[in-house]
């Protein structure tokens, strides 16, 4: 089972899971943190803002027994946003239940999911994706507008996700590399191979 995160968000992990989803649909699974969000009116309060970056406000529990039903080989239904899956979350904000069947490889992505030791410790192997603090900021301007990047994912990157970088076995530095080559070097470490 495999994990990525990079140390900020806007790392570009969506967009790297998802494309080695399409490239490889019989060989890989994969499971978003996104999908784990407990509801608004259970999310903690921080600097008078809903706390999204904080690991209360995750269904970690629930995470944890779906990926022992697919090391025992068993489907799980989950309630997603995922745009392959779910390609008119967008338009109407509704997570859809799907299931989930075990491939041989497992993604499973997500700012948080190192941060858990009983999550953590399910992993064949974790990829970190590193990325420039600037840069990072620069892709998350929607949350610019009401503070809570300065408020809320700032301290708490500081707080949950940095801390959780030292159990990673693969970092790689993404912030001037081309995607063409963040995928190639990722390929490489899960052991891909080209489908027929």
């Amino acid at each position: 089972m495999s994990e990525e995160r990079g140390t900020f968000h806007g790392a570009g992990k969506s967009t790297l899971w998802t494309s080695l989803l399409n490239k490889y649909p019989n060989q890989i699974g994969l499971i978003q943190l996104d999908d784990y969000f407990k509801k608004k009116e259970l999310i903690p309060q921080y600097n008078g803002f809903n706390n999204w970056d904080h690991p209360e406000a995750l269904h970690l529990d629930q995470l944890y027994q779906d990926l022992l039903h697919f090391q025992q080989g068993k489907s799980v239904w989950i309630d997603t946003k995922n745009e392959l899956l779910n390609p008119k979350f967008k338009e109407t904000k509704k997570h859809i239940s799907v299931e989930f069947s075990p491939k041989p490889i497992m993604l499973v992505e997500g700012y948080l999911v190192l941060h858990d030791s009983k999550i953590r410790k399910l992993f064949e192997t974790s990829i970190w994706l590193d990325i420039d603090q600037t840069k990072s900021w620069e892709r998350r301007t929607h949350f610019k507008k009401d503070g809570y990047l300065e408020k809320v994912m700032l301290p708490m990157n500081e707080k949950f996700v940095k801390p959780s970088k030292q159990y990673a076995e693969h970092i790689i530095d993404v912030t001037d590399m081309k995607k063409e080559i963040v995928f190639e070097q990722v390929e490489n470490i899960l052991g891909l191979e080209i489908p027929e």
